[in-house]
């Protein structure tokens, strides 16, 4: 299986203070993933302000722009959801992006929750855009629900 990290996904620059983004989420599964020798780790790439705005308005593209370091891990998050996606289907195997931030609350023109780009949306959308797949099933296991892209 195919791990899709980044370090800098531990809380970056400090892109939210709120308790729910803080490091203690993602590094104690990081730590038992390094531990398993059946796991490959890739490092993702940010996503490209065209996929991006496949997903986003060029409004809310600007506005989470604005902070150099949010847009960077906005678009690392999502280029993460990508790179899962591109390996899961380019070769068949299971891949699992242990992605932060989370895209889940972030719409169109809008984000809460320290969600700021939906990493799902720009990942599957990309996918639509190389007519790789004509649409997708999303299965979110968050305490609580996201919202639709």
């Amino acid at each position: 299986m195919k791990i899709i990290y980044h370090e800098d996904y531990v809380n970056y620059a400090g892109y939210s203070f709120d308790p729910a983004a803080s490091s203690g989420r993602i590094t104690p599964i990081i730590k038992e993933i390094k531990e398993k020798t059946d796991y490959e780790i890739i490092k993702p790439e940010p996503a490209s302000e065209e996929d991006i705005l496949r997903a986003h308005t060029e409004r809310h593209v600007k506005h989470i722009r604005s902070d150099k370091n949010l847009y960077y891990i906005a678009s690392l998050a999502a280029g993460g959801a990508i790179k899962t996606a591109e390996i899961a289907y380019n070769n068949k195997e299971a891949a699992f992006g242990v992605i932060r931030p989370p895209g889940h609350h972030a719409s169109a023109d809008s984000c809460w929750g320290f969600c700021f780009f939906n990493n799902m949306s720009i990942a599957l959308l990309k996918l639509m855009a190389e007519n790789k797949i004509e649409n997708a099933f999303i299965l979110d296991f968050d305490l609580h629900t996201g919202d639709a892209f």
